[in-house]
């Protein structure tokens, strides 16, 4: 029998979309819309309802929800998860942005894993049955988030791109079932490290354990110990410059709701290094199917010449490898940290659509006023 394939563009005219713009609606979402997780490329934690739904709660002050639910007989095979937010006056500009993305200059935030949810084995018809939509609709600029290097675009889309924004490097590797197995399969300096902090710790009288703390409660109690670490280790003068990321009181409140959600589900774990009875080093990471996605961290500055980071690190990939965990997702960003564990890497970049998109190029020429407009 001979078998008709639809191209991309005859497949979504028989997708229906509906636009989900109250919370009632959004909650009834919560089933299909983890499920339809579940067959993205690399599922994660980002994307499921739980985190979008205590996302709104804390960043959808002065924002309308705009989901769209793309359903094909009757059944939910892919969402753009977007909210409306208008700048100016009632006719000013209106923009689609996707959930997770803070915007103000802060971009998408403590949300490190973004995409529209759309399965890769109808990605195109649904990129086509979008395009569709958002010909019918009102908007000035629409933010298509997380695209893949070389991913096409329908060529209505295509021609409306005004800014495609700098390519973001996400590191990533396979992990063998045992964690000595990993250790051999380092580079020789890498693998000196990793045995060798350790050893120091005994050495110097700091024998530690890892404590990991993984029920709703538990990970709760282990807040407070993150955000503080994680400003102490931002604020201290080191030849690696970092980020306060819980320096905005919506974020913090956002994490003490999601955290114990995700606890619930199996999804996130925080451990820590503890010398006796100080704990010295944190870190914060999240779980989906057999993959980890290392989060945030943060340690005593004074304990930075033992490298209790990277112990805390090698904590958490013992713990997650012993468990099942067969990748490891570094998330956003290059770098010798990161790179140090053999990573791969892809890259994904911001596209911005635009009604006018020379007009929209040229302001995003002009100083920063006009490129943090998002």
């Amino acid at each position: 029998m001979a078998i008709t394939h639809l191209a991309p563009a005859a497949v979504s005219s028989v997708i229906d979309v509906r636009e989900v713009t109250t919370l009632d609606g959004f909650d009834a979402m919560r089933t299909e819309w983890n499920q339809l997780v579940g067959r993205l490329a690399v599922p994660s934690p980002f994307q499921t309802w739980e985190w979008n739904r205590a996302w709104w709660n804390h960043f959808g002050t002065g924002r309308t929800l705009s989901i769209l639910e793309f359903r094909q007989q009757g059944r939910v095979i892919g969402i753009a998860p977007y909210y409306r937010r208008r700048l100016g006056t009632p006719i000013g500009v209106s923009m689609l942005q996707p959930l997770g993305w803070e915007g103000n200059g802060l971009g998408n935030g403590i949300t490190e894993q973004w995409e529209l949810l759309f399965p890769p084995d109808c990605r195109m018809a649904l990129l086509e049955r979008f395009s569709d939509w958002l010909q019918d609709q009102q908007w000035s600029a629409v933010l298509l988030p997380g695209w893949r290097e070389g991913d096409p675009l329908p060529g209505w889309m295509a021609r409306r791109v005004a800014y495609r924004g700098k390519g973001i490097v996400f590191t990533y590797r396979r992990v063998p079932p045992d964690w000595e197995a990993l250790v051999s399969s380092l580079n020789k300096s890498m693998r000196d490290n990793v045995r060798y902090y350790p050893r120091l710790m005994q050495r110097k009288g700091h024998p530690y354990r890892f404590q990991v703390a993984a029920t709703p409660i538990e990970v709760s109690a282990a807040l407070p110990l993150l955000f503080n670490f994680h400003r102490e280790r931002a604020e201290a003068t080191m030849k690696i410059t970092h980020d306060d990321y819980f320096n905005h009181p919506n974020r913090r409140a956002f994490i003490r709701e999601l955290a114990p959600v995700l606890a619930e589900n199996s999804q996130v774990r925080i451990g820590t290094i503890w010398v006796g009875t100080e704990p010295v080093a944190i870190q914060m990471w999240l779980e989906k199917d057999d993959t980890m996605f290392l989060y945030y961290s943060g340690f005593l500055p004074d304990w930075r010449a033992h490298s209790v980071g990277l112990l805390a690190t090698i904590g958490a990939f013992q713990d997650a490898i012993g468990r099942g965990v067969r990748q490891i997702e570094f998330l956003a960003g290059g770098g010798h940290p990161k790179e140090r564990w053999d990573t791969q890497q892809r890259t994904h970049s911001n596209i911005w659509l635009t009604r006018r998109p020379r007009m929209t190029r040229f302001l995003f020429s002009l100083p920063i006023r006009y490129r943090q407009l998002a």
